[in-house]
């Protein structure tokens, strides 16, 4: 397994519908300044490559145990942080749970990645001897129980929360109420209407015995 390096992680669910995920996985900088990590490493700028595609690995980085990816994702850098946009494969059991405990932990969720270094420097960061990374390359996001970077985070796990999501889920709740109860009273009316054809087409006892009686040749 390559190297790995974890976060407490701000996690955001983009979509739950579609299991649509962002994490922070790295930070970078605070106000404009390097971040030294638990591994006494920093980054320089452009050390995470923006937009590569991604894994994203069950809990404890399993894939390199020989599970199945959860999911998949691309990197997106700012000047402070590294994140993830990824999907889980909620079509899998594996994918389902795992996005199931990434939103309910929400902001506790830390964040880790698996990654082999390209390129490197030693420097010193605030009179500390450290190692600049200056380019790496990402093979997979995981969510962690504790993590070793700093300030890895979930951004966002939100319920079908934009407004196209709500409208719609809102909408089709509408209609297949609506829908529901125009097909019931459609249904009556259509039983009323055979109710009524049947009386007509069969006459009552009573009004058959007055014709025998009083009409006998009838």
């Amino acid at each position: 397994m390559p190297d790995s390096k974890s976060t407490i992680g701000r996690v955001e669910i983009k979509s739950e519908t579609r299991g649509e995920v962002e994490a922070v996985f790295a930070t970078t900088a605070v106000n404009g300044r390097p971040v030294i990590d638990s591994h006494g490493d920093v980054y320089a700028p452009g050390a995470f490559e923006d937009g590569a595609e991604v894994i994203l690995s069950a809990y404890g980085h399993a894939v390199w145990q020989g599970a199945l990816p959860v999911g998949k994702g691309h990197i997106r850098v700012t000047d402070s942080e590294a994140i993830v946009a990824g999907r889980f494969f909620l079509d899998t059991t594996a994918g389902r749970d795992t996005f199931a405990v990434v939103r309910e932990l929400g902001p506790r969720q830390q964040w880790s990645y698996g990654f082999d270094v390209l390129a490197a420097d030693d420097g010193v960061v605030d009179g500390q001897k450290v190692r600049v990374l200056k380019q790496l390359q990402v093979h997979e996001v995981s969510p962690v129980p504790i993590g070793a970077g700093v300030g890895t985070r979930t951004l966002a796990t939100k319920n079908a929360s934009t407004p196209e999501d709500v409208f719609v889920k809102e909408l089709m709740r509408f209609v297949g109420r609506n829908l529901e109860d125009a097909l019931r009273h459609e249904l009556e009316d259509i039983r009323h209407s055979l109710d009524l054809a049947r009386l007509r087409d069969q006459p009552r006892a009573d009004v058959l015995d007055i014709r025998r009686r009083f009409l006998p040749n009838e």
